[in-house]
Order: structure tokens, then C-alpha cells, then sequence
């Protein structure tokens, strides 16, 4: 687990402690019960409390080997911006965000080729999201970005070569 889940693990657990009422962290829905310390003790993130249901499918996916990765649960999730790019072509929206979107997807790939095999590609996809409004998906392996617009779909790829990151911009246009 890298250092930015265990410091939001950290923050959740005292919010909880502290009593503040929240969704479940695991799946997001409204299922905690008012009296925090009845709830089901998380077997994957120590000291946090999630529903009972949450509760039994981490001891049923425990029992199967197969447990659900932590950074997969509902507070983790990235929360995407709305996309208001849905209205203008491809060729349009790389126009608009070319000179914004680009340096900042070139810094995350950068950053990312430098991670050690096997780190979380999770805080590049949060930070990518914050700061590439309309931005709909990111990848790691390939690394690429993806833009819903209106004639189908801007894939942004990025790749290094001898003369630094290139990035390549196609629209993959909705099949009639």
C-alpha cells in the first residue's frame, strides 16, 4: 500500500473515530449504522469500520485468496469532472486542451516510466483527473488518455523516443 492510501486511511479512520457520519469507504452506499463500533472491522484496512455486507464479502473473498484491493474501494474511487467537451469534435477539443493537457500528461508519464514495477498507477489516474478536466479514462500500459466527444473519442498515446515524450492525438470516430 503506498503512502497516499495509508494517509487517507489514516485521515478516514479518525474521521470515523471522531464520530462524523459517512457512506461506507468499501462500496459507497449509505449502509453504516449510526453507532460507528457496530459495524463490521475491515480485515484489509486496519482500525476502519465498513457495512456488514462489505464485512462478509471481505471474509468470503479472505477465504477465497482473492481479496479485493484496498485502493478499489468506493472512497478511492476518482471523482471525474463533468465533462463538458462532449459537444466538440475531436480535432476541437485538441485544439482547447492541447497546450493545457499536454504538459501535464507528459510530466505523469514521466513520472510514471520512472515507478518501480508493480507501484499504483492509482494517484497518476487522481492527479491526471483533478488537473485534465474532461478527461474521461487514463491507462498506464500503454500509457494513454482518452476524451468522449462528439464525433467518437479522442485517444491521446504517449511514448519515449530519442528526442523526448511524444504525444500522438487520433479520434476514434462512432461506428455507423
Amino acid at each position: 500500500m503506498n503512502k497516499c492510501i495509508e494517509s487517507a486511511l489514516a485521515n478516514l479512520r479518525a474521521r470515523q473515530n471522531a464520530g462524523e457520519w459517512m457512506p461506507c469507504p468499501r462500496c459507497g452506499r449509505d449502509t453504516l449504522k449510526p453507532a460507528i463500533h457496530t459495524n463490521a472491522l475491515s480485515r484489509h484496512a486496519e482500525g476502519i469500520y465498513v457495512c456488514d455486507e462489505c464485512g462478509t464479502a471481505e471474509a468470503m473473498l479472505d477465504f477465497m485468496n482473492n481479496p479485493m484491493p484496498t485502493e478499489s474501494w468506493a472512497v478511492f474511487s476518482v471523482p471525474k469532472p463533468e465533462n463538458d467537451l462532449k459537444a466538440l469534435t475531436g480535432t476541437e477539443v485538441w485544439k482547447r486542451i492541447g497546450m493545457t493537457h499536454g504538459p501535464v500528461l507528459i510530466d505523469l508519464y514521466k513520472r510514471w516510466i520512472r515507478e518501480a514495477p508493480g507501484a499504483s498507477f492509482t494517484p497518476y489516474r487522481w492527479e491526471a483527473f483533478k488537473k485534465c478536466p474532461g478527461l474521461t479514462e487514463i491507462w498506464e500500459q500503454p500509457f494513454h488518455a482518452k476524451y468522449t466527444v462528439a464525433d467518437g473519442e479522442l485517444i491521446l498515446r504517449l511514448r519515449n523516443t530519442d528526442k523526448g515524450v511524444e504525444i500522438a492525438a487520433d479520434v476514434l470516430e462512432h461506428r455507423k
